[in-house]
């Protein structure tokens, strides 16, 4: 005959509430995170525009004459842009240019050119090889 004791229950219930936390944490952590378009309706900590790519947030500001980008982790935490590389594609109808980014400060990309005009309706394109990584891609869209 086989008796259920307290021990045996606990044991039970202890196991279960172990399988239950390693399946939590096996989830994605993109389940949890956030997405371009929710981004998109935020200001970044410089007052630019944010988008994601991977592991890495990038807020992206254009004025006259100047572009500046900003890396940070999903946390905000500042990751370092030392040997990163970075190009910026400006796109206004049939017009379109692409600019090399150098890194600067400790998470910033930047680039002056005298073409950097930006207009309502110019899209861009981000590309940032963080150092020994891959390239990563984003969109952004001045309105």
């Amino acid at each position: 005959m086989n008796v259920t004791t307290p021990l045996n229950w606990s044991h039970s219930a202890y196991a279960a509430v172990r399988i239950f936390l390693m399946a939590l944490l096996g989830l994605p952590i993109v389940a949890w995170a956030h997405s371009n378009e929710h981004l998109a309706t935020m200001k970044g900590a410089h007052g630019g525009m944010l988008r994601m790519a991977e592991m890495y947030h990038f807020e992206l500001v254009v004025k006259d004459g100047e572009a500046h980008v900003w890396v940070t982790d999903h946390g905000d935490t500042p990751q370092s842009t030392k040997g990163a590389v970075g190009t910026l594609r400006f796109i206004n109808g049939n017009d379109a240019f692409s600019l090399y980014m150098a890194p600067t400060g400790s998470n910033q990309l930047v680039i002056k050119d005298a073409r950097i005009k930006p207009h309502k309706g110019t899209r861009l394109v981000l590309t940032v090889s963080m150092r020994g990584e891959a390239p990563l891609q984003t969109r952004f869209a001045l309105d």
